[in-house]
């Protein structure tokens, strides 16, 4: 066997993790065996039942706090589990391991259970995911500092940073001397038209956690984003737009129906509807295929970030045919209700472009997950007035179950990779202590009465206010939480700053 892919903990068991099924399809296409093995869905799944919920909920907790430790006992419960998985893995003997990190909170696992490979076997470790960076919060443009900490301890081979596409293949020639492995730069960037069709045989796709009867899968529509917001890093992680033409992405969602019977999907990269005309093709031809087989609308599903269009852009019978072909939740960044700041974010859009698209949504029975940055550095208190009052104004798309939910975050971050990283001084934005920018470490000289503090008020406030209008959060109260720690981390360093 060439490899044996893991997925390892910790990361909701929502669905199948898209990067082993990348690399698996990868490897078959170079007539390569592989196997799967998902030890987080087993984490979830049988670890409570088999060791005691108790010390499944010790070691949850263990995974994400970087001060939390383990007992004695705790620790030798852990390294019996690992080592069973150990077991298996040296029993299917294959050449390499790979290891998909998918974020920070997969790295107090994968550090452990290397660090107990090394003493079982001498079967090489290649890893990759966006976990490679050790910084909760930072962008995947940061240096890969997991990865040298590993490679430094000698737990790994190679990592991969950035597509496995153009990667898994020069590694099955045993050619590492190409651009995104081992190196602090991304691999180059590949054609997303010419991406296999994922493979997820490995996977028992109906024993996740999503709630729906058939299970669900993770397709992509594209990589990169048609815009520019300057908060976000997506640009600089995939590069230029690159959209799958809608044939292809209907054909690609028909196999993955026929071949695992799952009618219900998530588009997890950053839009679906990044080229209109591609969108529509592929709403048209689900259409098509229901017409075809006697199926209902909406018999396939799918959920996905989503940007807002003007109605020039996409006229109401877009969202007619979304509707019809099986469109249930758009993943909306809202951001702020003043036209001002979503300016100065580079959103690409007004708050009249935002309520014709609730208006389609409404009316056709698509849902919407909205998000929204309190704190922008451009924010005054009349902005943000605004963006209280847009809550408001949709409240009546609460109450009929078209928004279902909100997530208000931990206000603005500066982050390495972001426009906003190299372009702080247009936005007349300075660091703390005579630092650069970073983080939340910041204020705005030509808005000196947002401090930090004032940002984590207006958080506290945009909450409460929400909840009054009866809209559902997302870890609303841990972010909370996570605000607080953070200010109180702060303020010695940040004397002067906050008041």
């Amino acid at each position: 066997m060439f490899a044996v892919i893991l997925s390892v903990p910790r990361v909701a068991a929502l669905r199948p993790a898209a990067a082993p099924a990348i690399i698996k399809s990868i490897l078959k296409s170079k007539q390569l065996e592989s196997k799967i093995l998902d030890i987080n869905l087993d984490f979830h799944d049988s670890f409570g039942s088999t060791y005691g919920e108790q010390l499944y909920s010790s070691i949850d907790d263990y995974f994400f706090n970087d001060l939390k430790g383990l007992t004695d006992s705790e620790k030798e419960t852990y390294t019996s589990w690992m080592i069973s998985w150990a077991d298996k893995i040296i029993h299917l003997n294959p050449k390499w391991l790979f290891v998909s990190v998918f974020t920070w909170q997969a790295q107090k696992f994968t550090r452990d259970f290397l660090t107990l490979w090394k003493t079982l076997s001498d079967i090489p470790v290649i890893i990759g995911g966006q976990g490679l960076i050790r910084e909760e919060n930072g962008s995947f443009a940061h240096k890969p500092t997991f990865a040298h900490e590993l490679k430094d301890a000698g737990l790994i081979a190679h990592w991969i940073r950035g597509e496995a596409e153009t990667t898994i293949p020069a590694i099955t020639e045993g050619n590492f001397d190409v651009p995104g492995i081992d190196t602090d730069f991304l691999a180059e960037r590949s054609d997303v038209n010419q991406h296999y069709t994922m493979d997820f045989d490995d996977f028992d796709v109906k024993r996740y956690h999503s709630g729906y009867e058939y299970g669900v899968l993770p397709m992509e529509t594209s990589r990169g984003c048609v815009r520019n917001c300057v908060f976000c890093d997506i640009p600089t992680m995939h590069g230029k737009f690159r959209y799958k033409k809608g044939d292809k992405l209907f054909e690609e969602m028909i196999t993955y129906y026929q071949k695992y019977d799952v009618r219900d999907y998530f588009f997890h990269d950053a839009l679906c509807n990044g080229s209109v005309k591609d969108f529509r093709i592929f709403n048209t031809r689900l259409l098509e295929y229901y017409n075809q087989n006697n199926l209902p609308n909406r018999f396939v599903k799918y959920s996905s970030h989503y940007i807002v269009r003007d109605q020039g852009s996409m006229p109401e019978q877009d969202f007619k045919l979304m509707g019809s072909a099986g469109a249930e939740c758009m993943v909306i960044g809202g951001e702020s209700g003043s036209d001002k700041v979503k300016a100065d974010m580079r959103k690409g859009f007004t708050n009249a472009d935002l309520d014709y698209n609730m208006q389609m949504f409404s009316k056709y029975g698509i849902t919407a997950y909205f998000l929204i940055i309190v704190g922008f550095p451009t924010e005054t208190k009349e902005d943000f007035q605004q963006t209280l009052e847009m809550l408001k104004r949709y409240q009546p798309y609460v109450a009929d179950g078209t928004i279902i939910g909100v997530n208000l975050g931990t206000t603005l971050t500066i982050e390495e990779g972001t426009p906003i990283w190299t372009e702080y001084p247009k936005l007349n934005i300075i660091g703390i202590n005579n630092n650069r920018p970073e983080g939340p470490d910041w204020r705005c000289e030509t808005n000196p009465t947002l401090t930090y503090k004032e940002r984590i008020m207006r958080r506290i406030e945009a909450q409460e206010y929400a909840m009054k209008l009866g809209y559902t959060f997302w870890k609303g109260d841990d972010q909370l939480k996570v605000l607080m720690d953070n200010y109180n981390t702060r303020l010695h360093r940040l004397a002067g700053v906050i008041h």
